[in-house]
């Protein structure tokens, strides 16, 4: 697994970008839940990277991905999880372990994007969802 590569170069910048304002949403929900910034991380892992397939199955059992590639879109897992994933990363990617542990930018969250065999961490700005 690599390390993070400097934003704007790397398919998980890519990734990022394209999910930035569901992941905002994410972060937002779960503060409305009670979670305070450092409880959560908000995860987007592409699903056929096959470094992370067996994470996906264990967040997500029995989803149907298969769905999502029918329609000819890119399977994405998005969500919220428990900050405790930042342990089993520290192990898995420990070259992203300062930006796991690191301080939040006042007003931010973490995220971390999972993708081409390894993992980058993000800050996002949660925010309110949008009414359609």
């Amino acid at each position: 697994m690599s390390e993070e590569a400097p934003k704007g170069t790397s398919d998980r910048d890519v990734l990022y970008r394209q999910n930035e304002d569901r992941l905002g949403e994410l972060a937002h929900r779960a503060i409305q839940k009670g979670m305070g910034v450092n409880d959560f991380v908000t995860v987007c892992i592409d699903v056929d990277d096959p470094s992370w397939t067996e994470l996906v199955d264990e967040l997500m059992p029995g989803h149907d991905w298969d769905a999502y590639r029918a329609r000819g879109e890119k399977p994405v897992a998005r969500g919220t999880v428990n900050a405790s994933i930042v342990d089993y990363l520290s192990e898995v990617v420990p070259d992203i372990t300062p930006a796991l542990r690191g301080n939040l930018p006042p007003g931010k969250a973490r995220v971390i994007v999972m993708g081409n065999g390894g993992a980058s961490v993000y800050h996002v700005t949660p925010v309110q969802p949008r009414l359609n």
